[in-house]
């Protein structure tokens, strides 16, 4: 199957997607002998990116965005 094109996004949804893909860079994992889990993101993580990068959002905006991404693809990720 060829994979679509992505659809056209606005300045605001690139800046939130770019922040949530950054932002899993500091994602923590839990490591057992069965492997290595992904752990939710915490507001630490968002912090430690929004610290280094200013955010022209309010914070509770990014945070839902974020959480709200991260539950999706952890989701995905157990089935």
């Amino acid at each position: 199957m060829a994979v679509p094109d992505e659809p056209p996004t606005d300045t605001i949804t690139s800046y939130l997607l770019s922040t949530f893909s950054n932002v899993c860079r500091g994602r923590r994992f839990i490591s057992t002998m069965a492997g290595a889990f992904p752990l939710p993101l915490s507001a630490r993580e968002i912090s430690d990116w929004l610290d280094a990068h200013p955010s022209p959002l309010p914070r509770r905006h990014v945070d839902e965005v974020v959480f709200a991404l991260d539950a999706i693809c952890l989701a995905e990720e157990e089935g």
